[in-house]
């Protein structure tokens, strides 16, 4: 039986949620630069990045809930170090606020400027979510995976579903599925329930694809 601190969990699928969003993000003077007033194309990809800051968000409140706690828990020589990198979500809060707001006025009057603006409001969610992410890979990653099981990490997704408040649920895990091997996808599959994994293969994949590859032409 493993006992606690003594698993190896895997932790890969954070690596590939933390790339699919700054991928994302950094993607943004191209796919609002490409936009150019195009009133289909700017609903297009304003509501690509709506759904980025909402991952984002509930990608943070699942780690709130779920993550810190067990490991600060479990971890006590570490705590002081977790709960320091926990609080730089907090940094995240107006940044992802103004992003929205951006995003929000493109939709409504296309423009030059608020189209700039957009690309201004997703770099400064870019700016302090780097280093964030860099220090949770470093920090938290080996400790998760040494201190929580399998099946307590792998509540985070499910969460992610069932928090999502914005109109494709999907995006997000399409984006990250894309970062992993096939290996790796193939066993994502293979451990969703059954209807989860029907309704991706015969659902969300497809919507998916369709989507991104709007947002990418």
């Amino acid at each position: 039986m493993t006992t606690l601190g003594n698993y190896n969990t895997d932790v890969s699928d954070m690596y590939a949620v933390h790339n699919a969003l700054t991928g994302a993000l950094d993607a943004a003077p191209v796919y609002v630069g490409k936009a150019d007033g195009d009133s289909q194309r700017v609903e297009v990809i304003g509501s690509f990045y709506e759904n980025v800051i909402e991952f984002l968000h509930v990608h943070h409140s699942g780690e709130d809930e779920l993550i810190y706690p067990v490991v600060e828990e479990r971890c006590a020589e570490s705590r002081s170090e977790l709960e320091r990198i926990n609080d730089q979500h907090k940094l995240l809060h107006a940044p992802m606020d103004a992003g929205r707001s951006a995003v929000a006025a493109w939709r409504v009057a296309p423009s030059t400027a608020t189209a700039q603006a957009v690309v201004d409001a997703l770099g400064s969610i870019t700016e302090p979510l780097r280093p964030h992410l860099a220090e949770e890979e470093t920090v938290l990653l080996p400790i998760a995976s040494k201190w929580m099981s399998p099946e307590e990490f792998a509540r985070l997704p499910a969460h992610h579903m069932m928090s999502f408040r914005a109109d494709k649920p999907w995006l997000m895990m399409g984006l990250m599925r894309e970062q992993l091997d096939q290996p790796h996808r193939d066993g994502m599959l293979a451990n969703m329930p059954p209807p989860m994994r029907t309704m991706w293969t015969e659902q969300m994949e497809p919507a998916f694809n369709a989507f991104v590859a709007e947002v990418r032409r």
